[in-house]
C-alpha cells in the first residue's frame, strides 16, 4: 500500500463517483478503478458497493476513511518533523552547567536566544561539576557543557571554547581583619581555616587553590566541605572558615561576607563551552553558532 492509494481512495469516497474522482485526480477513470481494486485486494475487503447508477462506501470503507485521513495527516507531519530534526529544529538539547555559570551572560544570553530561535527544541539543564561534565560529554549523557577550568586545560575527544576569565576571590566574614583590603595574596590566608568543595566533586576551584597554596609554601587547612556555593557563603558568614570562589558569585551580594580578589597572577578560572570533537548534530551546532554570535555582540564585535 502506498500513500497515493489512500489519496485515491479518499477522493473516490468523497465524490462517490469514479469519473468525477478521476478528473479531480487528473488521471484516467480505468486506472483509478484498477488502483481501488488493487487496494481492496491487498486489504482483503470490499471498500465500495458499485452499481451502474451509484457508488457507496461499505462499512469497512467508512472505517478506512477515518484511518486513511489519520495516516495521511501523520505522514504529512512526520515528513516535516523529520526534516526539522535533521536541521536541528526539534528534539532535545542537554546542557550541563556549573553553579557559577548562572551569574554570567555567557550562559544566560545564548539560552534566551536559542529558545527564541528554536522553540520546538526541548532544553534539558543539568547542574554538574566540571569534571562530571567532561565525563558526561564523553559518555554522550549531555550535549554541551559550561565548565570552569584552569587556562590551558585539554581533554581528549572534547573541544573547549574559552568564553571568559574570572578572578578568584577569597570570601571572608565582613568583620574579618582583612575584610577592607582591595586584594590579597593567597599567602595571607596561611593560617586560615578553609571551606572546600568535596574532594570527589570534580570542581575546578579546590585543585587551583591547593596549587596556589603550595606555591606560597603551605597546605590549606580544610575544616569543612560544602557542595553548594550558597552553603560556602553561609558557612563563611557563620565564622566557620573562609572560602575561595570565582568573582561572578559576588553578584549575589550576600550579606555578612566580603569578596576580596586574590592578587596572585594566575588566580583565575576560565569559563568554557565544551562539546564533543567533530560534532555533527545540527541541534548542537546551531547552539554553538548562536553562542558565538552572542559572544561577539557582547564584545561589540561585528557579526
Amino acid at each position: 500500500m502506498e500513500f497515493r492509494h489512500l489519496r485515491y481512495f479518499l477522493t473516490v469516497a468523497q465524490e462517490l463517483h469514479f469519473t468525477r474522482a478521476a478528473e479531480k485526480l487528473n488521471i484516467g477513470q480505468p486506472p483509478l478503478s484498477q488502483q481501488i481494486q488493487s487496494l481492496e485486494g491487498e486489504l482483503g475487503v470490499k471498500l465500495f458497493n458499485r452499481t451502474r447508477r451509484s457508488v457507496a462506501l461499505t462499512e469497512a470503507g467508512e472505517h478506512l476513511v477515518i484511518q486513511a485521513k489519520e495516516i495521511l495527516r501523520i505522514s504529512g507531519n512526520l515528513q516535516a518533523e523529520l526534516r526539522d530534526i535533521e536541521q536541528g529544529k526539534r528534539g532535545e538539547l542537554r546542557i550541563g552547567f556549573t553553579t557559577t555559570g548562572l551569574f554570567v551572560d555567557e550562559l544566560s544570553q545564548p539560552l534566551k536566544t536559542y529558545r527564541r530561535h528554536y522553540p520546538d527544541v526541548r532544553i534539558s539543564l543539568r547542574e554538574m561539576y566540571s569534571r562530571q561534565q567532561f565525563d558526561a560529554l564523553l559518555q554522550q549523557e549531555i550535549d554541551i557543557g559550561y565548565v570552569r577550568l584552569t587556562p590551558g586545560t585539554r581533554q581528549d575527544g572534547l573541544d573547549i571554547r574559552i568564553l571568559r576569565h574570572d578572578r578568584l576571590c577569597v570570601v571572608l566574614p565582613e568583620d574579618h581583619p582583612q575584610a577592607t583590603a582591595d586584594s590579597l595574596p593567597i599567602a595571607a590566608m596561611r593560617n586560615a581555616s578553609f571551606i572546600f568543595y568535596p574532594e570527589t566533586s570534580g570542581a575546578a576551584v579546590p585543585e587551583l587553590v591547593r596549587r596556589l597554596c603550595q606555591r606560597a609554601g603551605f597546605t590549606p587547612t580544610v575544616v569543612q566541605e560544602a557542595a553548594e556555593v550558597l552553603t560556602h557563603i553561609g558557612l563563611v558568614a557563620a565564622g566557620v572558615g573562609i572560602s575561595v570562589l570565582p568573582k561572578p558569585v559576588d553578584s549575589l551580594r550576600p550579606g555578612g561576607v566580603v569578596f576580596i580578589p586574590l592578587a596572585d597572577d594566575d588566580a583565575e578560572l576560565c569559563m568554557a563551552l565544551v562539546t564533543r570533537s567533530e560534532e555533527r548534530n545540527m541541534r548542537i551546532l546551531n547552539y554553538i553558532n548562536l553562542a558565538a554570535l552572542t559572544s561577539q555582540d557582547q564584545k561589540g564585535e561585528p557579526d
